[in-house]
């Protein structure tokens, strides 16, 4: 059972109130944004909440079950705060938040937690962002066990796949640029397709910090998988690890040396194996 502050309990039981929402955002790179639906600046817990942009929340309705408390956030696109280049990078995504209910009159009353979860998709509209909201049981909606598959379910260093990644990550800078996709460290002479499917971070430059599948490599140019929204330049720095398609002779065998943690069934039969009509033995 949820125990309220006692300022606040009193407040809700008056004939009419002065209640606001508050949001906090943090974020994987552990920047903090937080808003407030009411009018003025306000500070909780050493956190300023800020009325601008602006704070939208759409009817919030919770279940005592299972089901996923799902709702929306809207909020004034000033370009301050959900920029076009880090909302589309990914800057946003899974960000934790915590949504409540304060006094606005007298915010040292407490709060009432209404809703914790993380970000889901985040919509650029012409003149608002919209954002989802996704409740903790958003994790219970996850497929439970493995599908049965011939390349490798684990990712590249995990703890099903146990490859150390430190031999096989690089220090890299940019020495030439076709375009944001499309770059070149003539530094790097691996063979060709050695960094296909794996992931740079860049460590300068501004797209600093963010990750980015690697597409394609060959001669020490590097195809990513998406065009980066910020510049690209000679000089900027990056780490790269070596990609991994999965397969088990190619990669698992032959470039990391870890057949004993594949976690796939290269060798089970093929549907038409399983259902082929049996032969009589000669």
């Amino acid at each position: 059972m949820k125990t309220l502050p006692s300022a606040l309990a009193t407040h809700y039981a008056l004939a009419t109130n002065t209640l606001a929402y508050g949001l906090k955002i943090t974020r994987k790179d552990a920047q903090v944004f937080a808003f407030t639906g009411a009018d003025a600046d306000v500070t909780i817990s050493s956190v300023l909440y800020k009325s601008s942009p602006g704070l939208d929340v759409t009817s919030l309705a919770l279940s005592a079950g299972l089901n996923v408390d799902n709702l929306e956030l809207t909020t004034l696109d000033d370009g301050t705060v959900f920029s076009q280049a880090d909302v589309l990078q990914g800057r946003w995504r899974n960000a934790d938040f915590v949504l409540f209910e304060y006094n606005w009159a007298s915010p040292s009353d407490g709060i009432n937690t209404l809703m914790t979860g993380t970000i889901g998709d985040v919509l650029l509209q012409r003149n608002t962002v919209v954002a989802e909201l996704r409740g903790l049981q958003q994790y219970l909606q996850q497929p439970v066990g493995n599908v049965s598959t011939k390349n490798c379910r684990a990712r590249l260093g995990d703890s099903l796949c146990t490859v150390a990644l430190g031999p096989f990550t690089f220090s890299g800078s940019v020495t030439a640029v076709a375009s944001n996709q499309a770059f070149t460290d003539n530094t790097k002479a691996q063979a060709a397709d050695y960094f296909a499917d794996g992931q740079i971070t860049w460590t300068s430059g501004p797209n600093s910090g963010l990750v980015v599948k690697v597409k394609a490599f060959t001669s020490g140019v590097f195809t990513l998988s998406l065009p980066m929204l910020q510049t690209v330049a000679i000089g900027h720095t990056f780490s790269v690890i070596a990609g991994c398609t999965k397969r088990f002779t190619e990669d698992c065998k032959n470039k990391f040396n870890n057949v004993l943690n594949f976690q796939g069934e290269p060798h089970r039969p093929s549907v038409d194996d399983i259902t082929k009509s049996p032969r009589a033995s000669v």
